[in-house]
């Protein structure tokens, strides 16, 4: 496995990649996430360095993106979300999401974020470091409550790197997260 950023030509392949994903999953039809990665693009919140994804035998299995996200309208060149994250359905449990993650957050890192924000599975997400939000002082905006407060969870990049960053996080700087 190898990551790499993914190049202009490939952003058709990753949004359809994205929707294929995610259209198989319970939870969405897949069409938000995919839309959410046209959207991101398009900002400049995008971070070209920060859009991956991870081959195998020249054929992508996963992909990534971590793009600037302010913190009650602060802090967007210090802080990234962490949105969508996608694993080939055959390849999932199988390791490729903790080698593209634990690659995403050493880059981030490397570019001097102080931290990440998702949203999604706790269970999945503690085991790189992410914790609760409302620990740092970072909670959902009422536009967007995620399922539980558990749910929005936050990550230092660096010592104390949220130490002055809190506030509400409100995604809907993006049309596709809105509800």
């Amino acid at each position: 496995m190898k990551i790499r950023t993914v190049k202009k030509e490939e952003y058709r392949f990753i949004e359809d990649f994205v929707y294929e994903i995610f259209r198989n999953t319970s939870y969405t039809d897949g069409v938000l996430e995919k839309a959410l990665v046209r959207e991101i693009r398009e900002k400049h919140y995008y971070i070209p360095q920060l859009d991956l994804v991870v081959e195998e035998e020249g054929r992508i299995i996963g992909h990534c993106i971590l793009s600037k996200l302010p913190i009650s309208h602060k802090h967007e060149h210090e802080i990234l979300m962490l949105s969508p994250v996608s694993v080939a359905m055959n390849k999932q449990r199988q390791g490729v999401g903790m080698f593209m993650l634990q690659e995403g957050i050493k880059l981030a890192a490397e570019m001097g974020f102080k931290g990440i924000i998702v949203e999604g599975d706790p269970r999945y997400y503690q085991r790189f470091g992410f914790r609760t939000s409302t620990v740092f002082g970072i909670y959902a905006s009422e536009k967007n409550l995620p399922p539980s407060v558990e749910n929005l969870m936050a990550m230092e990049l660096c010592q104390n790197g949220l130490g002055n960053i809190s506030g509400e996080v409100d995604y809907s700087i993006y049309h596709s997260l809105r509800h």
